[in-house]
């Protein structure tokens, strides 16, 4: 795989790897917990379940696990989750929907993609995707908001991102909203007026239920529809952390049921 990397303008920092790799000179918002546009961040290792949903637009695209370097340095995609063998099922049909198993595949063919997540390391997903040429990684939108300011650049690539603000611009939105596909609507009138910025993380107990994370693809704010791809995330509990719950509700049940056919000795 050709080495890619995104460069602060400022920054003196270049990083050579055999994945593509984005260089950044800021650290990231330190915290026990972080899954939303600061980051992604757990506090023990944790194994989380993603689920394609559907992809649009005429880019060819492809969604990444990326890992932080030492001292947040730069981002390194380290696994694949899912990619686009071409930019839509139909072509411009259904406003270049992509569905999987069409248009969207895995590297093992799988609709849903499981990866753990390191205890205290620091991530963010990194949605890779060509301008019509072909190129895997022309250009990139990430989860993690910071990584998306114009203060960046991307050597070997198209990337660019002059509608953005310096302090850097939402691309990625988290959460229990809606997306109307049929509708050239903002996504505030989508979603009872309620903006990208108040979708921008989750808590342990939303993941735990399942959480939407869908994608714009960079053309600006006033463009900003977060349906270019879109899928579902959800933590996968432990195997002994089910078998305690098991346990736990059969032992409430048996106490339940022993209470009900307890009866005491009349006086």
């Amino acid at each position: 795989m050709t080495a890619l990397t995104l460069v602060k303008k400022t920054s003196f920092t270049v990083v050579a790897s055999l994945a593509t790799t984005v260089v950044l000179s800021i650290c990231t918002p330190a915290s026990a917990f972080m899954f939303g546009t600061s980051g992604i961040q757990f506090d023990e290792d944790t194994n989380i379940s993603f689920t394609f949903d559907r992809s649009q637009g005429a880019y060819k695209s492809s969604l990444w696990v990326a890992q932080s370097l030492p001292n947040n340095t730069g981002y390194s995609n380290i696994s694949s989750l899912f990619s686009e063998t071409k930019p839509s099922d139909n072509g411009p049909a259904n406003n270049w929907q992509g569905s999987f198993g069409n248009a969207v595949t895995s590297d093992n063919g799988a609709i849903s993609q499981t990866f753990t997540f390191l205890k205290d390391q620091i991530y963010a997903l990194l949605l890779w995707s060509d301008t019509g040429s072909g190129k895997q990684f022309e250009q990139y939108v990430s989860s993690s908001t910071f990584m998306n300011s114009s203060l960046w650049f991307a050597a070997q690539s198209k990337f660019g991102r002059t509608d953005c603000l310096t302090i850097g611009c939402q691309q990625a939105v988290f959460g229990n909203f809606s997306l109307n596909y049929n509708s050239t609507e903002p996504f505030s009138s989508v979603n009872a007026g309620k903006g990208p910025e108040q979708f921008q993380s989750v808590t342990l107990a939303q993941l735990a239920e399942g959480t939407k994370i869908s994608f714009d693809d960079g053309q600006g704010p006033s463009e900003a529809d977060f349906q270019q791809f879109s899928v579902t995330a959800q933590a996968v509990p432990e195997p002994m952390s089910l078998l305690g719950t098991i346990l736990g509700i059969g032992a409430l049940g048996a106490a339940r049921s022993k209470k009900k056919h307890y009866q005491p000795a009349k006086k």
